[in-house]
């Protein structure tokens, strides 16, 4: 008989073993172990040991889900009112199924309780700020396309596919920035810096990227106001089991007034030349589907798409609707 429960602090060792030997695809890092369950995971300060559910079979733990809630308005708080099931992980079992939907039902029972009035599927660097270096590679992708059998356990729930993300990567061998009478005039008129364990801009950040390696390169004009910045990371552990030196760009951001004048496009570039100097072989980054310039952003500077993942959301007809 499957019983479930909260996390408890011997389960570790179990969760790590449910990890190696479920159904993830290539951007599940594996060989799990406790320490990177304790890295990534159980030691966040917003870590709720209610939050995560474990379903036992006499005295083997046979799966587990993980619900989570994303940041306040100004990021310095947790906001109850979006929460997600960001994983739903079992072992090979004959009940998987049943298994893996009883964990769902728990995890949406628990994010009710704490209030949430709208609940997702799927990790997002918005919502869930768990397992960044675990599953997804550069970022929170939803739930891969890799992992079909954890996609199904939503869409059996009656989850609707809120947004769809595009994995796109591109080796940096050889990369040279584009050449251009617009590029050439930013290069004159601006500098770029390079700032390597840059101070954490608020407390959602902090939380979520301590202990991972950090450069952030920041774009700014002769009088040295901020025009533009963009944020990588190395994308460990699991850029180690890939067996490559790898970047994950976590966020672009560019002053409002400049859009759409190639500042994005000559920082990135900058910014993934200096990477290939210093011998990073893969950059990476997801992005919206509905985000249709950073697609062509980022198709213009050689990426390509090579996976995607899916948010959900509970569809109309669920309780939590």
């Amino acid at each position: 008989m499957i019983e479930y429960r909260c996390f408890r602090n011997d389960d570790p060792p179990r969760l790590a073993d449910v990890w190696r030997t479920a159904e993830l695809g290539p951007c599940g890092f594996q060989p799990m172990t406790s320490a990177w369950l304790e890295a990534c995971v159980f030691s966040k300060p917003y870590f709720d040991r209610e939050g995560l559910l474990v379903a036992v079979d006499g005295d083997r733990v046979v799966g587990f889900a993980h619900a989570a809630f994303g940041p306040n308005a100004d990021r310095t708080a947790i906001d109850f009112a979006i929460g997600t099931t960001m994983l739903v992980v079992t072992a090979p079992h004959e009940h998987h199924e049943s298994i893996a939907d009883g964990l769902l039902a728990r995890t949406e029972d628990y994010l009710r309780r704490r209030g949430a009035q709208t609940i997702m599927g799927g990790g997002t660097p918005q919502i869930g700020g768990f397992y960044l270096g675990l599953y997804g590679g550069s970022d929170l992708p939803g739930v891969l396309d890799s992992s079909p059998g954890m996609q199904s356990v939503f869409r059996r729930a009656g989850y609707l596919e809120a947004e769809r993300i595009a994995v796109m990567r591109r080796p940096l061998a050889g990369f040279r920035p584009p050449v251009s009478r617009q590029q050439m005039a930013l290069r004159r008129a601006s500098t770029l810096r390079v700032i390597d364990e840059p101070a954490r801009r608020n407390w959602w950040e902090a939380a979520t990227t301590t202990g991972i390696a950090v450069r952030r390169y920041e774009l700014r004009d002769e009088a040295q106001k901020l025009l533009g910045s963009g944020t990588f990371w190395d994308m460990q552990p699991l850029a180690t089991a890939w067996g490559v030196h790898a970047t994950g760009l976590m966020r672009v951001d560019v002053d409002d007034g400049r859009r759409r004048q190639g500042y994005a496009n000559y920082l990135l570039a900058e910014a993934l030349h200096d990477l290939a100097q210093e011998g990073v072989a893969l950059a990476e980054t997801h992005v919206s589907e509905a985000h249709e310039a950073a697609i062509k952003l980022f198709f213009k500077l050689g990426f390509e798409a090579v996976g995607h993942g899916t948010v959900f959301r509970r569809g109309p007809d669920g309780p939590s609707a």
